[in-house]
């Protein structure tokens, strides 16, 4: 896609309000997208030179707690480019951009005639006030906030946002004008950097023998909070039927936690609780898995610490509820390491082209279907029967050796369709729109 620069000789000048230092898969998202921007369109752009003047600041985060938990985790580069980026010092700028939790749609006497981009992502494929931050006038009732929040954007409209999927866009639609298509509702897909994420089996069988995985092992592995939305629960009940009711004691589970921001290990402890308070496990069953089964980790790694991971597994299992992308997922792919995921969701609207083009070797659906609460909620319907017996007929493709040529075919489109480079590109696209209908 072609940039052209709106008619100013210039530079955009772009605030970016991130969690960028931030090991959050918002701030991941934000450092990728810095890097990129940067990389391809900054001083010595790789696409097109002084597109793009980019300047940061640091947002208060979600848990104050987080304060202590700064890390950046790239490659030298990549880190050297984050930390070298300017700290914005109230220099005036041609747009905001926002990305964090709560959604920041606060309007200020300063900032108020300066169009904002807002970060979001709905993985219920719904929204209510509590996603947003905003100054709400003082007795307003809980019920009426939602009403405000869209006659503040239609006040205000100069507010534009931008989500990762379709799914998850859904949710902002009924705070602007109830129109799907509408021109301040951008999707705009998350990416992967294959530079990081890719196919290298060097250290694979290092890694197998450090945590005790033979190579006849079958290793499944889940990155990410462990909160339930994520599957957590049906990965542990189907792990328990197979190592411990069917005897396949073949199958390991290496569950990647975010320690540094979530209280994954606690998250753990309270499953197997509830597993043993209803009868699904013993404690015999869960000192087995804990044991011999699974290997979990809480420490926060390097990107390429993760893509020797994924090298060194044979499943990513992700049989999530609600998501509102899926990125390691993507990432997973990129590695070349064979993935599980649901028929229906978020990662409906990437993974369905991969598997068209050259992925369908890495790919394996389980059976679902989308529900929907009393309060709109959407999200996935597994059952764990279905679980299981797709494990068990798909369990020779996942130690299968990949066709070489299926591998490239699938990357070349992650690359072209699915890459920080290409999103890059259409967010500073996305930045000109909002300046020109700003005009």
């Amino acid at each position: 896609m072609e940039i052209i620069i709106t008619k100013k000789e210039r530079p955009l000048k772009v605030l970016f309000y991130t969690w960028k230092n931030l090991q959050h898969s918002y701030g991941q998202v934000a450092a990728f997208q810095l890097i990129h921007l940067y990389k391809n369109y900054g001083p010595n752009g790789e696409i097109k030179k002084n597109a793009i003047d980019i300047y940061t600041k640091e947002a208060p985060y979600y848990n104050p707690e987080w304060n202590n938990k700064q890390k950046l985790v790239y490659s030298d580069k990549y880190n050297d480019i984050l930390r070298n980026l300017k700290e914005w010092k109230d220099e005036p700028v041609d747009i905001i951009y926002r990305q964090t939790y709560p959604y920041n749609i606060n309007i200020s006497n300063e900032n108020k005639n300066i169009p904002k981009c807002v970060f979001y992502t709905s993985e219920f494929a719904k929204l209510n006030h509590s996603y947003f931050q905003i100054e709400k006038p003082s007795g307003i009732k809980e019920d009426k906030y939602d009403e405000y929040i869209s006659a503040f954007l239609r006040e205000f409209n100069n507010i534009y946002f931008t989500s990762p999927s379709e799914w998850s866009s859904r949710g902002m639609i009924k705070y602007l004008e109830n129109k799907e298509n509408s021109p301040r509702n951008r999707i705009i897909t998350h990416g992967v950097d294959t530079s990081i994420f890719n196919k290298n089996v060097s250290n694979r069988s290092e890694i197998r023998k450090m945590y005790n995985v033979k190579d006849t092992d079958i290793l499944m592995i889940n990155i990410g909070a462990m909160t339930t939305n994520k599957g957590i629960l049906l990965i542990l009940e189907v792990l328990n039927i197979l190592v411990n009711k069917m005897g396949k004691v073949n199958y390991k589970l290496m569950l990647k936690g975010s320690g540094d921001l979530y209280k994954c290990q606690e998250f753990l402890e309270i499953y197997f609780e509830q597993f043993k308070s209803q009868g699904k496990m013993s404690q015999l069953d869960i000192d087995n898995l804990l044991t011999n089964h699974i290997i979990f980790t809480n420490k926060t790694l390097s990107y390429n610490r993760i893509n020797d991971l994924f090298n060194a597994s044979d499943l990513y299992i992700s049989p999530y509820l609600c998501e509102g992308y899926g990125l390691t997922m993507l990432e997973s792919l990129a590695s070349g390491l064979h993935i599980l995921v649901p028929k229906t969701g978020s990662t409906k609207e990437y993974i369905e082209a991969i598997y068209k083009n050259g992925g369908d070797d890495y790919i394996t659906y389980v059976d679902s279907e989308v529900s929907m609460d009393s309060n709109g909620m959407c999200q996935n319907q597994i059952t764990v029967s279905n679980l299981l017996n797709t494990l068990l007929l798909n369990e020779h493709k996942f130690k299968l050796t990949k066709s070489e040529k299926k591998y490239c075919e699938m990357t070349s489109y992650i690359k072209t369709e699915l890459s920080w480079d290409y999103v890059s590109t259409l967010l500073l696209d996305y930045f000109n729109f909002i300046l020109d209908a700003e005009k």
